[in-house]
């Protein structure tokens, strides 16, 4: 029992990817419950977890030839929780950084259980640089742009 615990911790296993995919999706998580986004430190989590299991499953059990439509279904279905979170209000839409972090987390999780752990971390590390440092840089830009003229001010310019 203690030799396939080591094992597992070690790397010597396919499921090594797990424990990974768990702190790199809580990691990104608890930024997201930071800034009280619907894509949950719990939600973040488990969609890394099971990325990262359907991607050990793929890897070990899936014909090589196969891979790559067996890692686009992880982002295809991903992308249809994704689009859960993203609404219209009037002309605006609203939760598209939602959705792409919840399908860079999946991304994040499937190279863990790929046992791609440098690229996971990276991403990771990515997916937070987005996530913090460019909203205030959203928001500066935001503040500043020039305001388009209304249909009516048109109207009176013209």
């Amino acid at each position: 029992m203690l030799d396939a615990a080591y094992a597992w911790l070690t790397g010597d296993s396919t499921l090594s990817g797990l424990p990974l995919a768990f702190l790199l999706g809580a990691l990104v998580g608890a930024e997201r419950e930071w800034r009280q986004s619907a894509a949950s430190l719990r939600a973040c989590v488990l969609v890394s977890v099971a990325a990262a299991a359907f991607a050990d499953l793929m890897a070990t059990r899936v014909d090589p030839h196969n891979l790559g439509a067996a890692f686009g279904a992880i982002a295809t279905g991903v992308g249809f929780l994704g689009a859960g979170a993203i609404m219209r209000e009037g002309a605006n839409v609203r939760g598209l950084s939602t959705a792409a972090t919840i399908w860079c987390v999946a991304a994040i999780g499937a190279q863990a259980g790929a046992q791609e752990a440098l690229g996971a971390v990276w991403l990771t590390g990515l997916v937070l640089l987005v996530n913090i440092v460019l909203k205030p840089v959203q928001r500066l830009i935001h503040r500043r742009r020039p305001r388009h003229a209304s249909a009516e001010d048109r109207a009176l310019e013209g």
